[in-house]
């Protein structure tokens, strides 16, 4: 006969009741052991007592069974944050099961004792058991002295102090009952030899290493320690399951270790164990009830003994569980309780980082919180005073997990976030603010600079172009602690408040405590009141600022990242040194062992043959801090490419962080510190183009100057470093060249350069000290005061960019040093003029000073003088930018070049070397003939006018200016002799026409009328050559002289006097009528026939009389030109040459014929003048003798019109 097992019958003792619907949604987030257990039904009259063969048994098999009862949970909290950090900031609470149970039975269980520490981290609570007996009354050390006087004196001063803070409930017989449940356990659960196969990756064991499998989207920092994570670190409790549980609006990360079971037609289920001879109260109906709602398991089986005898399986569905006869509770009130807790602790526990106490003691009315933290510091500063203990006493346990979970939950969100917006920002910036005021860098210098580093990468985020930064701005997406959601929290806490809880007095008589089972709850909602006012939740402020500002405050967090590095101090590599010795010693002592006692082969054992894993893990091949000899450190560390500012920074910085686990560099010392330089890089990059658009150049430069020694600490311990030397050394020469523009400012750009805060000298003395002994691999930027040394400053700073630059950078390098050179060769080119100017002022001075004082003066000295030296240097500056500018094809600014250069030959062209008495025209010639060469080449480059318009007209402009100028030499220095006067002037004729093809009349502009002037000395020149011509002839008649010079002579000498008319240039133009007059005189003088000398010399006369106008228009401009040496001597010329065409006049016709009279007229008229002169007098201002000759000319054509009418 075999028994079979007992039916499970619905139970009968469930209460009529309206459905009462409590929202509650559970995710598992890990769960370790496999798939529910198998559950086997016990017989009838199994007598539990007896232990099954498999209890206590810790195999996989077991299903979590072993840990469900015995094992304590601990400060759970801290485990499931850091095993969890993306959930910490989006859930309320994260604590173990049984705590959240024993604060949602507080309505129902007055008599007992609660004793919990609650944390604030970001949005949620952390909520932990704090066994009073455990931690601190048991304790014989004085690790927690200040607290434990606390709660001796003023928590446990009354009445049953042994019983009032008990938390669990020690005796026998709960023992006993635990035991028999966990019997009940391991009897129910099914052994089979098919147990199902499951995942082992989520063992137990693999927790810990669970977050690696985490996306990182920046470089690897360090984690904390286990044994940092959480205060109790010999505990190492893991739950069965890892939940997200959402109970109304409420979610909570937590871990529960409750057994679920399962079978063929019930695939989920819980157990319970009940005494058959006892009722279930009203908190085992809400244990039950909350732990399957925990779990998402729909119904919970119930099976009764009496004294361990199986008698019978009910099975409840979990609706129902409230509604059970002897044991009804309001779900509502549960719900109300949970809210007004969350609200109460929200309200009060309000600063990160303080560790407070949730206390409530057996018989209590009251729920009572203290913030532990304020009382550790009034105690430290009351020790301090007093002397009596030492301030080091005073230390919160809990104040260093906490500061590791804000950090670790920082460091998850900005890792795992695909986007950072400023509200985030500001939230990360809020944990790693609270993170560093709690952990003393001293101690824990690793995760501290490491929360200095992403304080700054938040600020100034990799990637970014420092020439353009863009910085994420503000949306409306849904993030971590969203308004709305706190505006929601609001709400429901203004409801609660107002809340009815007449729905709780209905349940007051099933309870043993009968009134007082709400006091404590409504406790709560009276210090919700008082709080009300105080409880708006102060939000992180987004992080939103100016770029200067975000890389200030950049630069502070690298600062203080940097000065944490001091305490890393030799503990770590001697720990690192005393485990190698340690290994090396076991070795010799294996090796010794294995000589002494040689392996054996033995009878019936198979030898195993070893072997090894084709691929190794990670984590298993690199030791995560590894001492390296120097040499090593050096060629290993040339392995890691870092590539930070590059656009593609996620891509990148998974290959930072995939290469840096592969590098052995002795500590996160090192580490740490390059990606602190490394941003600091990147910072003092973009800090300087801030500056550089505020035109403070001397900063800029001092920015510029440490970002590149960073890049070269960062070059010594790294092989392939994305280099900045182009952009940065590239920037440094547009900030010497903008120097060099605005010169008067020097001194101010010089004082920017000296200034530096506290930060930036923190970041300069680790510079100096990486970079102790290293050859420099660049100059000094400090800007100096000589505008000849910035310029070439600036070009050193080009050049060594484009050693470090691609191709694609080298372009726009070549033109930025192409430019600097073209105007440095300009000053160069000025200076050496005006060098030169000096010079020939000296040498002339000399010449006055007579021979005596020429004879006495030292001879000059061997080296070649100051204005020498410029030449060449301009001459170098113009070559080297013209071959910068032919390299990137650029032909606008080569055109540029090409015209400066033909500038440059002009002015060699009229420069005397020190060996040369006087300039050759030959040398002259040649020079201009360069000059020449360079225009037509600026003129190829440009094609047509089209292509740059005003470009083309300048250099228009200098090749007429250059060709007017040569001919001008060539016609008023010429030394040919007579074999080769006709070559000459034939050139000089042809300078001419070609300069007057040059001048560009036709397109208006600034230099329309300069074009049209000298188009009129031109005609004057070309006139006056022809009239050279003329007086050279050899013939002494009228009529031997060659017509076709004399009709030019005459067409130039009109178009000049038009030219000059129109321009009214006075002075010019009384030069081209006196030569006009005299070219007239010559003609009479020729002139064989009386008529034909008198009607040359009325043609003199009548210019004389066009002069009229000329003295008008000087009379009426009060022009200088009146009070002028030169132009005084031409009226005075004029005056004569007037005299002499009336007087030759007069005589001519009295010894001709004069049928009109005019000798007369024209004696008149010369009597006029010698009048006019003497009446007057010699002794009249100069400036009256343009008056003079007017009145003069005017009484003389007067009396012309009166002889004609």
């Amino acid at each position: 006969y075999k028994p079979f097992p007992l039916q499970i019958e619905p139970c009968r003792s469930v209460g009529p009741h309206e459905l009462d619907v409590v929202k509650s949604q559970a995710v598992i987030k890990l769960s370790p052991v496999p798939l529910p257990a198998h559950f086997k039904r016990l017989e009838c009259n199994t007598n539990l007592n007896l232990p099954p063969l498999n209890w206590l048994t810790t195999s996989h098999s077991s299903h979590g069974l072993h840990q469900a009862l015995y094992q304590s949970a601990g400060f759970a909290s801290f485990r499931l944050g850091q095993m969890f950090p993306d959930c910490v900031g989006e859930v309320d609470v994260v604590s173990d099961a049984e705590n959240i149970k024993q604060l949602l039975k507080l309505p129902y269980s007055a008599q007992s004792a609660i004793s919990m520490v609650v944390h604030k981290v970001g949005n949620t609570l952390l909520l932990d058991e704090f066994d009073i007996q455990k931690y601190l009354l048991r304790k014989e050390d004085d690790d927690w002295k200040w607290l434990r006087t606390f709660i001796l004196e003023h928590i446990l001063t009354y009445g049953d102090t042994q019983h009032n803070y008990c938390l669990k409930e020690r005796s026998r017989e709960a023992l006993q009952t635990k035991n028999l449940l966990s019997k009940f356990l391991y009897h129910s659960l099914k052994q089979t030899g098919e147990e199902l196969d499951y995942d082992v990756a989520t063992t137990p064991t693999q927790l810990t290493s669970r977050r690696h499998g985490l996306p990182i989207t920046g470089p690897v920092l360090p984690e904390p320690k286990i044994e940092e994570n959480v205060p109790d670190p010999k505990s190492s409790h893991a739950f069965n399951r890892n939940v997200v549980w959402t109970f109304e609006d409420i979610r909570m990360l937590i871990g529960t270790d409750m057994p679920i079971f399962g079978g063929p037609n019930r695939p989920c289920i819980s157990l319970r164990l009940r005494d058959a001879a006892q009722p279930i109260n009203v908190l085992t109906g809400i244990d039950y009830w909350l732990d399957n709602l925990m779990c998402n398991v729909p119904e919970v089986v119930m099976c009764y003994h009496l004294d361990g005898i199986v008698q019978k399986y009910e099975i409840i569905k979990t609706e129902d569980l409230p509604y059970l006869e002897n044991s009804q509770f309001s779900p509502q009130v549960v719900r109300n309780v949970a809210q007004n807790i969350l609200a109460f602790l929200k309200a009060n526990a309000t600063k990160a980082g303080h560790t407070y106490w949730l206390f409530k003691g057996r018989n209590d009315d009251v729920v009572k919180l203290y913030d532990l933290t304020t009382l550790c510091q009034s105690q430290s500063q009351a020790a301090e005073k007093s002397e009596s203990d030492p301030p080091q006493q005073q230390v919160n346990p809990f104040t260093v997990p906490v500061g590791m979970l804000l950090y670790s939950v920082a460091r998850n969100m900005k890792n795992t976030l695909p986007r950072i917006s400023p509200k985030a920002a500001g939230n990360i910036r809020a944990l790693l603010d609270n993170c560093i005021k709690l952990l003393p860098k001293e101690q824990y210098p690793q995760i501290v600079s490491s929360s200095h580093y992403i304080l700054s990468d938040l600020h100034v985020p990799a990637g970014i172009d420092p020439k353009e930064p863009k910085f994420e701005e503000d949306s409306d997406d849904q993030s971590l602690y969203d308004d709305d959601e706190e505006d929601d929290e609001d709400d429901y806490e203004d409801d609660l408040l107002n809340c009815d809880y007449a729905s709780e007095k209905s349940y007051q008589s099933s309870e043993q405590g009968g009134g007082r089972a709400n006091v404590a709850v409504r406790h709560i909602c009276d210090a919700l009141r008082d709080f009300k006012s105080h409880a708006k939740k102060a939000k992180p402020a987004p992080l939103l600022a100016t770029t200067a500002e975000r890389c200030s405050i950049s630069l502070e967090h690298i600062s203080s990242g940097l000065s944490c590095l001091q305490y890393f101090n030799g503990s770590q590599e001697e720990k690192l040194k005393e485990s190698e010795t340690h290994a090396k010693q076991e070795e010799k002592q294996r090796i010794l062992h294995e000589e002494q006692n040689p392996n054996m082969a033995k009878p019936f054992s198979a030898i195993p043959l070893p072997y090894e894993q084709l691929k190794v893990s990670q984590q298993q091949a690199v030791p995560a801090l590894k001492k390296p000899s120097s040499k090593a450190k050096r060629s290993k560390s040339k392995e890691l490419a870092t590539t930070a500012k590059t656009k593609s920074s996620s891509a990148s910085n998974r290959q930072l962080s995939a290469k840096f686990n592969t590098q052995h560099f002795g500590s996160w010392n090192v580490h740490l510190k390059l990606l602190l330089l490394e941003k600091a890089c990147l910072t003092f990059a973009t800090l300087a183009e801030q500056h550089y658009e505020s035109r403070s150049y001397g900063s800029t430069l001092r920015s510029i100057e440490l970002a590149c020694q960073c890049q070269q600490v960062l070059n010594k311990y790294m092989a392939n470093v994305v280099s900045q030397y182009s952009c940065l050394l590239g920037r440094a020469g547009d900030c010497f060249f903008q120097m060099s523009k605005h010169w008067e400012d020097i001194g101010e750009y010089e004082q920017q350069y000296e200034d530096q805060d506290k930060s930036m000298g923190v970041i300069i003395k680790e510079l100096a000290h990486e970079l102790e002994g290293e050859e420099e691999e660049l100059p000094t930027l400090a800007p100096v005061k000589n505008v000849e040394q910035v310029m070439l400053h600036s070009c050193k700073c080009y050049e060594l960019a484009l050693e470090h630059a691609q191709k694609a950078e080298s372009n726009e390098l070549l033109r930025r040093l192409g430019n600097v050179r073209n105007e440095l060769g300009l000053k160069y080119m000025y200076w050496a003029q005006e060098e030169y100017s000096e010079v020939m002022k000296k040498k002339e001075s000399v010449k006055v000073a007579g021979d005596t004082e020429l004879e006495n003066t030292p001879s000059s000295d061997s080296a070649d003088p100051l204005y020498v030296k410029l030449t060449v240097n301009s001459y170098d500056c113009l070559r080297r930018g013209i071959e910068a500018f032919t390299t990137v094809q650029d032909n606008v600014n080569l055109a540029f070049l090409y015209c400066n250069m033909g500038r440059f030959m002009r002015l060699r062209a009229h420069l005397t070397m020190p060996n040369e008495s006087a300039i050759a025209l030959d040398t002259q010639k040649a020079f201009y003939n360069e000059a020449f060469n360079y225009y037509v080449k600026a003129k190829d480059c440009l094609d047509t006018r089209k292509a740059n318009p005003e470009l083309w007209d300048l250099v228009h402009w200098e090749l007429s200016t250059a060709t007017f100028t040569l001919a001008k030499q060539l016609q008023d220095y010429s030394t040919a002799d007579k074999t080769s006067l006709a070559e000459a002037s034939k050139e000089v004729l042809e300078l001419l026409q070609k300069s007057l093809k040059l001048c560009d009349v036709e397109h208006p502009g600034a230099r329309q009328v300069l074009y049209s002037f000298r188009s009129g000395l031109i005609h004057k020149r070309i006139a006056s050559f022809h009239y050279s011509q003329l007086r050279s002839h050899c013939s002494c008649d009228f009529s031997q002289l060659p017509k076709a010079t004399l009709q030019l002579c005459k067409y130039h000498y009109e178009k000049a006097t038009q030219i000059l008319e129109a321009l009214k240039e006075t002075g010019e133009l009384l030069v081209v009528q006196l030569e006009r007059i005299s070219l007239h005189e010559f003609l009479a003088e020729l002139s064989t026939h009386p008529a034909q000398k008198i009607k040359q010399m009325q043609a003199a006369f009548d210019i004389c009389l066009q002069c009229q106008l000329i003295f008008a228009h000087v009379i009426d401009t009060n022009s200088g030109q009146a009070g002028d040496d030169e132009f005084a001597g031409h009226l005075t010329l004029f005056e004569s040459r007037l005299q002499n065409a009336l007087k030759t006049l007069t005589k001519l016709l009295l010894t001709g014929k004069d049928p009109k009279q005019l000798s007369k007229l024209y004696k008149r008229m010369y009597m006029e003048t010698l009048t006019g002169k003497h009446g007057t007098g010699a002794q009249q201002l100069p400036a009256t003798g343009p008056k003079h000759l007017h009145t003069l000319l005017a009484r003389l054509r007067a009396m012309c019109d009166a002889q004609l009418a």
